[in-house]
Order: C-alpha cells, then sequence, then structure tokens
C-alpha cells in the first residue's frame, strides 16, 4: 500500500526510487494479481478443473514470481546490473511456466466458447519475458541511443503488451458479469480481432522504439488505440444493452465506475504517450524522449489505469469468489459499492490534478489552477497541498480494504440464507419499479459527486493555505508577496510573444495595461540550450526544449514583477525581463524577493560541514589510482547525468556530471595516440566538453548539445601532461561548480615506473544555503543548488580532491616504506590554484605543465617543498618515504585545506 501511495504522491524523487515503487506496484502487485486472477477466469471459461499437485504447481510458480521481483527490486537501487539480470530471468521463467499451463488448459477443454480470452493471456504472458530482457539489458547502462531506446520499448511491451492485452482480454468476460448480461458469441468473435490487432501493434511498436523510428512507432501506436477501439465498442454496446435491461437486482455500481474510469485513463495515457513519440524529431530524440516526457505518464498508467482496473474487478470477482449462495454474494457486492461515486469522482479529482502538475505546461497548469481556487502555482503545487492530496487518494485506497473486510462478514452473515431470485416472477412485475429505483440513485450518484469535488477542493485549498503560511507559494494568484494596491481586473488580455536565445528574452521589457490579463507566446530559439520562464507570481512555463514553444497565462497584471530563466546561472548571465504594469499606482510594489533571487544576502553565507565525519553511508570513495594503459586509438564515451551527489558529509549538491560523478572518470591516453571520446547528454539542459590536451577548432566538437543529443570529439595527444577537461557551457563557471571537470593523463615518453601512482583534482564548490533564495531551484530533493552569486563574489564553501572532502581522510591512500610514489595533481577550478604539499615529505621529482622542473638524475641534490598551480594547470610529483607513519597530502594555502583539500597518505613499514 506505501508503494501505491508514493505512486500516487508524484513527487520529485531520485530517478532510481522512482521506478523502484513503479516496479513494486507493476512487477509486484499487478503481475502477482494477473497470475491469480488469471488462472480463475481461466478455469471459469474453460470449464476446466485443476488437481491438487497442479494446484501446487501454481503456488510454485507465484513464489519464483515472488523471488524475481525482490530480485530485481534489490539490484535496482544500488544499481547491481546482475542482480537485476537475475531477478529478470526468475521473473520470465514464471510467466513462461504460467503461459504453459494455461495453454495445457486450452488444449484439455472441450470446445471452449471463450479460448479467445485465454489465449490472449498466453500472449501477453510471452511478452513479459521480452520486456524483462530488455530492462536486464538497460541495467548495464548501454548508453544512448540505445538507453533511451530500451526503456521506450520496455515500457511498450510490459504496460501496453503485457498488462494492456491481459486487461482488455478479461474484460470481454468480466465487463458482461458485472453489468448482469451476456456478450453475444459473434461480438466476442469480432472483438477478438481486435485483440490480435493490438497483439501486433505491440511488437511493431516495439520494432519502432528499437530502431528509433518515429513513423513507426506512431503508426503502431494508432494502430493499437484503433484495434483497443473495436473492443472498447463492443464493451459500451454491453453496457447500453444492460442499462436497457430490468435488473432485479441492479449490478453493483463500484465495480463500473472503476473499472470505466482506468480505461478511460489508459485511453489518456496511451494517447499521450503517441503525442510525445510524434513530437521527437529523430532518432536521436527518442532518449530525450523517454528520460523526461514519458516520466509524466506514470500516475496515469499506474495509479489511473492499473489500480483502478484492478480494486474494480476484484470489487466483484472478491465477492463472487467467497461464493455462499446468491444472497451472500449480493450483500458482499452491495457492501464493495459504497461511496461508489464519491470514491471514484475524489480518486480521479487527485489523479487528475497530479497528471496536470507533473505535465507542467502552461495550457494545464492554467487549468490545474483553476480547479484549485487559485491555490497553487501553474507549473504544479506545494509540498503540502501534494501530501493531503496524496493522503485522500490514500484514504480512497484504503477504503477498499475497510469494505473488503466488511464484505466478508456480510458474506458469513448471509450463507445458507434463502436465496433471493434475480430475475422477477413471470406473475408480477419487478419491485421496486425502475421508475422509482432510478431517481433515487441519480439523487445518490449526485450527492456522491458533489461530496468527492468538495474533499478535493476542501483538500486542496487547505494545502495551498498551508504552503503559503510556510512560504512555499505565492500569496495569491497573479499578485507579487508585497502588494498593497488593489486593482480591479479589465477583462482585457495582451498578448505578447516572447523570444528566449543567447541568454536573452527578446523582448525584455514588456508593457501591460494593468489590470490586464498577460498572456506570453514563449519559444525558445536558441540551438542548443534549454531554458524557462519564471515570474515572480510563481507562474512557471517549464522547461522547453530547442525549438519548443508554449504559452503562458502571467494572470491579472497588478504591479510591476520580474521574470528569469531558473536554470542554474541563466539568470546571473542576465536572462531576465520586467513586465511593466502601465497606469498602476505609485504603491504598488512588485515583492519579487519572496520568489527567489540569485543575488540575496542570504545567499552568500556559507554551508557548514563536519570536517572531521565520515562520508556518509551511501557514499563509495573514489579509487585515486592512476587506470592502466589501454589499447590505441582508443575510444570511450562520456555520459551527462544531473544527480545529487554528496561532496561532504551531511552536504548534497545538485551536481552535473559526466559519468554520474563529480569530478569525471580520470582518462588515459598514450604520448602520439588518438582519443576518441563520444559525449551523451542525458541532462536536462544543454552541455558540452572541452578537452584542453587537444589541438582543435572548438566550433564543431566544443558545441552545445541540447539533452539527447550526442557528438563526437576526436583529438591527438601529442602532449604530456594532466590536463583537465570540462563542461565548456556558459555559464561556464557555474558547469564547472556543479561537478563537469575531469582530468586526462598523458604520461611523458620513457617515464620511469613508480611503486603507486594516485591522481589528486581539486576543485571548489558553490553553495546556495538551505532556506536561502534560490535554494528552492534545486532539481533534486535535499540538494543544494550551485549559488552564481558565490562564484561571482569568489567565496567557496569547500574545496575538495577528487569530488569529496574527507573521503581520503576516512579511507587513506596506501604506501609501502621505500616505495616511489607518483601523484598527478590538477587544479580543476573553476577559479582556484593549488599550491599541493605533502606534511613529512619532500618531492625529489617535479614535472609542471609539460616540463621537469626537478628530476633525481639532474644531480642537483635539490628537492621540493610544493607544486604550485594556477586555475587549469596540472603535474606531477616523486617522493619516497623512509618512515612508516600517517603523512597528509594538502593544499598549503591553509584556508583550501581547511575547506576540504587535504588527503591522508598511510606508510607501512
Amino acid at each position: 500500500m506505501l508503494a501505491l501511495v508514493l505512486v500516487v504522491i508524484g513527487h520529485q524523487w531520485v530517478p532510481q526510487a522512482r521506478w523502484l515503487m513503479v516496479h513494486m506496484v507493476t512487477l509486484g502487485l499487478i503481475t502477482t494479481s494477473i497470475m491469480i486472477w488469471g488462472q480463475h477466469v481461466a478455469e471459469a471459461l474453460l470449464k476446466t478443473r485443476l488437481a491438487e499437485e497442479t494446484r501446487g504447481r501454481q503456488l510454485a510458480r507465484l513464489r519464483l514470481l515472488t523471488v524475481g521481483v525482490m530480485l530485481t527490486i534489490a539490484g535496482m537501487l544500488p544499481e547491481w546490473p546482475w542482480l537485476v539480470v537475475l531477478g529478470a530471468l526468475a521473473v520470465s521463467a514464471a510467466l513462461l511456466w504460467y503461459a504453459a499451463a494455461l495453454g495445457a488448459q486450452i488444449r484439455a477443454a472441450l470446445a471452449p466458447r471463450f479460448a479467445a480470452t485465454v489465449r490472449t493471456y498466453v500472449a501477453a504472458a510471452c511478452l513479459l519475458p521480452v520486456g524483462a530482457v530488455l530492462g536486464a539489458v538497460m541495467a548495464f547502462s548501454p548508453g544512448e541511443p540505445w538507453q533511451g531506446r530500451l526503456l521506450l520499448a520496455h515500457q511498450v511491451v510490459n504496460v501496453l503488451g503485457f498488462v494492456g492485452l491481459t486487461v482488455t482480454g478479461t474484460l470481454l468476460t468480466l465487463w458482461p458479469t458485472v453489468l448482469r448480461t451476456r456478450l453475444p458469441a459473434d461480438a466476442a468473435q469480432r472483438a477478438s480481432g481486435g485483440l490480435l490487432g493490438m497483439l501486433i501493434a505491440v511488437l511493431l511498436a516495439v520494432a519502432g522504439a528499437l530502431t528509433g523510428s518515429t513513423l513507426i512507432g506512431c503508426a503502431a501506436l494508432l494502430g493499437y488505440l484503433g484495434s483497443f477501439a473495436a473492443v472498447a465498442i463492443t464493451l459500451v454496446r454491453v453496457a447500453v444493452q444492460s442499462a436497457r435491461q430490468e435488473h432485479r437486482v441492479p449490478p453493483a455500481l463500484f465495480p463500473i465506475l472503476s473499472i470505466a474510469a482506468g480505461m478511460g485513463w489508459f485511453v489518456v495515457a496511451t494517447t499521450g504517450l503517441l503525442t510525445m513519440w510524434w513530437r521527437s524529431a529523430d532518432a536521436q530524440m527518442v532518449s530525450s524522449l523517454v528520460a523526461a516526457d514519458v516520466q509524466q505518464l506514470t500516475v496515469p498508467f499506474v495509479a489511473g489505469f492499473l489500480l483502478q482496473v484492478l480494486f474494480g474487478a476484484m470489487s466483484h470477482l472478491l465477492p463472487v469468489t467467497l461464493g455462499g449462495g446468491p444472497r451472500a454474494t449480493s450483500a458482499g457486492l452491495a457492501v464493495m459499492s459504497r461511496g461508489a461515486v464519491l470514491r471514484v469522482v475524489a480518486y480521479n479529482l487527485v489523479v487528475a490534478l497530479f497528471v496536470l502538475a507533473e505535465a507542467g505546461t502552461a495550457g494545464s497548469g492554467a487549468l490545474f489552477s483553476a480547479l484549485t481556487l487559485g491555490t497553487a502555482e501553474v507549473s504544479g503545487f506545494g509540498s503540502l497541498s501534494r501530501v493531503i492530496l496524496s493522503l485522500l487518494g490514500l484514504a480512497v485506497l484504503l477504503a477498499f480494504v475497510v469494505l473488503m473486510v466488511l464484505a466478508v462478514r456480510e458474506n458469513r452473515r448471509h450463507r445458507g440464507a434463502v436465496p433471493v431470485s434475480l430475475e422477477p416472477p413471470t406473475s408480477q412485475p419487478p419491485a421496486p419499479a425502475v421508475e422509482q429505483l432510478v431517481p433515487r440513485l441519480e439523487r445518490r450518484a449526485l450527492t456522491g459527486a458533489l461530496l468527492g469535488l468538495g474533499s478535493v477542493l476542501g483538500a486542496t485549498a487547505l494545502g495551498g493555505s498551508l504552503d503559503r503560511a510556510q512560504g512555499s507559494l505565492p500569496s495569491s494568484a497573479g499578485a507579487g508577496a508585497g502588494t498593497t494596491t488593489a486593482v480591479s481586473p479589465t477583462g482585457k488580455t495582451t498578448t505578447i510573444a516572447v523570444s528566449m536565445a543567447e541568454m536573452r528574452f527578446v523582448p525584455d521589457l514588456l508593457e501591460v495595461p494593468v489590470g490586464n490579463t498577460l498572456v506570453i507566446e514563449l519559444s525558445n530559439d536558441d540551438p542548443h540550450d534549454v531554458h524557462d520562464l519564471v515570474l515572480a507570481t510563481g507562474a512557471s512555463s517549464g522547461r522547453l526544449q530547442p525549438g519548443a514553444s508554449t504559452v503562458l497565462d502571467g494572470g491579472v497584471v497588478t504591479h510591476d514583477l520580474e521574470g528569469w530563466c531558473s536554470i542554474v546561472g541563466h539568470r546571473a548571465m542576465g536572462m531576465t525581463l520586467t513586465v511593466v504594469a502601465t497606469g498602476a499606482s505609485p504603491g504598488a510594489t512588485e515583492g519579487d524577493a519572496a520568489h527567489g533571487n540569485d543575488s540575496g544576502a542570504d545567499e552568500l553565507a556559507r554551508v557548514p560541514a563536519d570536517m572531521t565525519a565520515a562520508p556518509g553511508s551511501g557514499y563509495t570513495t573514489r579509487d585515486a589510482r592512476l587506470p592502466a594503459p589501454s589499447g590505441t586509438p582508443q575510444r570511450l564515451t562520456l555520459q551527462v547525468t544531473e544527480v545529487a551527489a554528496e561532496i561532504a558529509p551531511g552536504v548534497t549538491l545538485d551536481a552535473m556530471t559526466y559519468d554520474g560523478t563529480v569530478v569525471g572518470p580520470v582518462l588515459r591516453s598514450e604520448l602520439g595516440a588518438r582519443l576518441t571520446v563520444d559525449l551523451v547528454n542525458n541532462g536536462s539542459m544543454g552541455h558540452s566538453l572541452d578537452l584542453h590536451a587537444g589541438r582543435v577548432a572548438p566550433d564543431p566538437v566544443m558545441r552545445t548539445i541540447p539533452p539527447g543529443e550526442r557528438l563526437e570529439y576526436s583529438i591527438t595527444t601529442d602532449h604530456a601532461g594532466i590536463w583537465l577537461y570540462h563542461c565548456s557551457t556558459m555559464p561556464m563557471s557555474v558547469h564547472l561548480a556543479a561537478g563537469m571537470i575531469g582530468a586526462l593523463v598523458v604520461p611523458p615518453p620513457e617515464l620511469a615506473t613508480a611503486d603507486r601512482e594516485y591522481v589528486l583534482v581539486q576543485s571548489e564548490h558553490y553553495l546556495v544555503p538551505a532556506g536561502a533564495a534560490g535554494s528552492d531551484s534545486a532539481m533534486h530533493e535535499g540538494a543544494l543548488p550551485v549559488s552564481p552569486a558565490k562564484i561571482a563574489a569568489e567565496r567557496p564553501d569547500l574545496t575538495v580532491f577528487n569530488g569529496h572532502a574527507t573521503q581520503y581522510v576516512h579511507a587513506p591512500l596506501e604506501a609501502r616504506v621505500g616505495e616511489r610514489v607518483r601523484l598527478w595533481v590538477l587544479a580543476a577550478g573553476p577559479s582556484r590554484g593549488i599550491s599541493f604539499h605533502v606534511v613529512g615529505g619532500v618531492f625529489d621529482t617535479v614535472f609542471k605543465e609539460g616540463a621537469y622542473l626537478l628530476r633525481p638524475e639532474d644531480g642537483s641534490g635539490g628537492g621540493a617543498q610544493a607544486l604550485d598551480l594556477a586555475a587549469a594547470q596540472g603535474g606531477f610529483v616523486e617522493l619516497v618515504f623512509d618512515e612508516p607513519g600517517t603523512y597528509t597530502a594538502v593544499n598549503h594555502s591553509f584556508v583550501e585545506m581547511e575547506r576540504g583539500a587535504r588527503a591522508l597518505i598511510r606508510v607501512t613499514a
């Protein structure tokens, strides 16, 4: 149940946790339910009964499935691909075993009427192993575009294939049963053709995803929706047929409403997937599509479709399975349908609000704002609103459990009672009369719908009030925090087209008559970078990819206000605009400070860190050893990701990274070798790469690439040294301070062998303090964003080696007495240099920026105490330890050492 709540909440948790929750519902709850109830329905349709030993094999399949689900989930958070593979194999084996068992039952049945439904179960069960294989391959992170293509194919085959086919096939028999009517044989035959069409469409869509073909994928999804429509038409006709019949005992209401609502969300979500796929420009954009947009479909697919269909079906199947006679069954069905309209309306409104908030578009945001009576931002709503609405959704889900217990009690109470005929006697009309019953049902339904709507609006209003009280939302829709003058809306609209490119809004001054509603037609005309527009009122466009556009409803303009791009660093580079309320009174204030200012005084406060504490339990100490030589020419991939990364005990950075770590992987190339780097941008904004070791024209290889794209960057490493590589996207200082740096080592010719070689890359980090203006712009919950104001003021919070302040204090580097130790050092910046010193040691070799400054064979007998490097410079030093002990490598600019630039070297005899 906790997993269901987290899916409904829809918080922006880390991607692994988000997918963990989804798999707990889909693999754990949904797949187990399909195996249990699929077997039950197959027996009922085929008129077969399993022997006791066969029942034992069914339980063994369920145990195997459970083990597979547990292994898969256990391997997801720590990202252990082999554990995920084992889980996928176990899940696949359980489903193939299940499919084989159903196939055997079909062959043993005598002229089964609904064999097409059971064959659909078999086909769907065979699809899940395909999805499991795709998921297992993804666990090894094959890189883009394959990572995105595999994920899209994985979602299509599992959700539209395994779940969609199973549910649709089940409804052909379950839906008429719920409605207390029959499905004509010819209608069932026609609908079975739709099931076959859905299966073929799924296979084509998987092919389109794997090949990166937008045309094939979208055509397949259109075919899927068309085939589903053929089945849905049959189901609608059955509903109309039932409505025209006179039922002495009316059908249970909750299963009908819940299943119908769930299938409606299924159509909405599938159509959304089709729309998103169609918007992807080419094969390279498939990865961007999956990484960003498809996540918006998690709530409608899981909470809207899967859970509602499951709970609706179980509300009918559980009382029927309990048996006890018609009267006991009817009593159980009546209990499961208590408050049906109220529950369905409230739950679907909650899901709809989360879907609109997740979408984050101006159009849906405006609708969302209207639904919530102005208590939320256009682009979403506050954390307390989420919690309160989630608790309301939880209450609806828990009601199913409570009613299930009550239904069991009612079933037991009515067991053995004289059955009530479900058909009216031929000698008298049914009682009560339909004319009396329908108005009574309509009044109850209207009352339930109003109560459901009122509960959601009340919960949202309460959450909005609490959010405003804690400052997470503006104090009123369309007005700044400091507004003092009331303005009557004119009812008129001012529409202005605004372009975003090259860190500027054009125009950046928008004149709007006071009282008019401002509508901004916003377009991102930047060829490489992602941008957005946030107004001081809280209205936001959401992030726009290059070439994308949207319409932002700025609300009624009552005073002058500011707007800016919220992408980190863009506002500091001047990407702002001003809305001037022409005709406003002099007393009006803009009040934008309450909504975040990149240069507020609070932002310059130091972020504290305990420099004596060990790294957090989830942090893995970086291996500082120099990588071994690789073959030449060398080709490798650097993947840009944005993660929450610990850089000191208790301090987490909202990081931009190469391959997921602050300070990217240490690269090594031999002198004169050819090195090719494939840069893949899996981030949410534009990024790039600058390899200092190469002599190349910057324009083609150092260009900024938008999310989902990749480029090839080749150089020849003709010069020895330790070279910086970094992101060159503006503002460059922000991207470097956020972690986008690394070292490329090119050893000089005829370099003598050292017993140990370590690499230490120094970087400094500037953080927005928690609670300060601008701290709410972090992409990952609990992580601190980079502060452009601190970078400009040269006030770093931390200066660290290899991405963490205390890692080598609690896990020292190792050496032995008499061994020659070579320490490669790089001052990566973005701004500070280093005076590198080992306490208790003397360097007999110093290599700086391509030349030896000192070496033993010189015969001078000299030594060095420090290697001085400015930002972006590098070199190495060598020394031999004569005595055992613990030595400290530091930046001898002690203020930097005290911010974390130190590492221990444990020397043993």
